[in-house]
């Protein structure tokens, strides 16, 4: 290869790079919002067992 071909493959991957991390960061920072019935269903239990209720 000669010196002008690397050139263009060095820029073609360094621009290829920055656009997939450009592209990541977007994403990411994309909120998803969770519907009220979900948000009920997916809250944490209480994790103290109550040995009241056996006996």
């Amino acid at each position: 290869m000669t010196q002008k071909q690397w050139l263009i493959a060095v820029i073609l991957t360094f621009v290829t790079i920055s656009a997939w991390v450009i592209f990541d960061i977007l994403h990411s920072q994309k909120q998803v919002e969770i519907p009220q019935k979900w948000q009920e269903v997916v809250e944490p239990i209480n994790p103290n067992f109550e040995t009241q209720l056996l006996e």
